[in-house]
């Protein structure tokens, strides 16, 4: 099934398989706050959408799909830095407001700080895939 795949699209395909299992992790990571942070849906939004535009990517590989998923994966730098800044972003206000914080709650305090760049990562492999400059070498 693989095998006719050029290079590039392959490398768009582990982009693909990244953002789902990037969903998957995410979804596992943020299910203690999904009910209380609104904005703990952004990363599990965003890698379903980057799943689907994958696929099509991959699977019709034209210039229209492959234009969406690039603009998508530049949007994944944005999210990337976005994702860190939320997570280094300081709690100090709710620790104020608090006296006494719970061993759940402290738990929760500890972001994985450098986890959202996995959509940094993700867009640099499906950039180099989609792109028209590197094209796979014949042997």
């Amino acid at each position: 099934m693989f095998k006719n795949y050029t290079l590039n699209r392959l490398l768009a395909l582990v982009a693909t398989v990244s953002f789902a299992f990037l969903l998957a992790d995410t979804i596992i990571e943020h299910r203690d706050i999904l009910s209380k942070e609104l904005l703990a849906y952004i990363p599990v939004v965003f890698s379903l959408i980057g799943m689907l535009i994958g696929i099509g990517a991959v699977t019709q590989w034209n210039a229209r799909w492959i234009r969406w998923f690039q603009i998508f994966l530049f949007a994944s730098f944005i999210v990337a830095a976005a994702g860190v800044y939320l997570h280094i972003g300081d709690d100090d206000d709710r620790d104020k407001q608090t006296t006494e914080v719970s061993a759940k709650q402290e738990k929760e305090k500890d972001k994985p700080l450098l986890a959202p760049l996995a959509f940094g990562g993700i867009a640099v492999v499906g950039l180099l895939g989609t792109s028209r400059k590197w094209h796979a070498e014949v042997i």
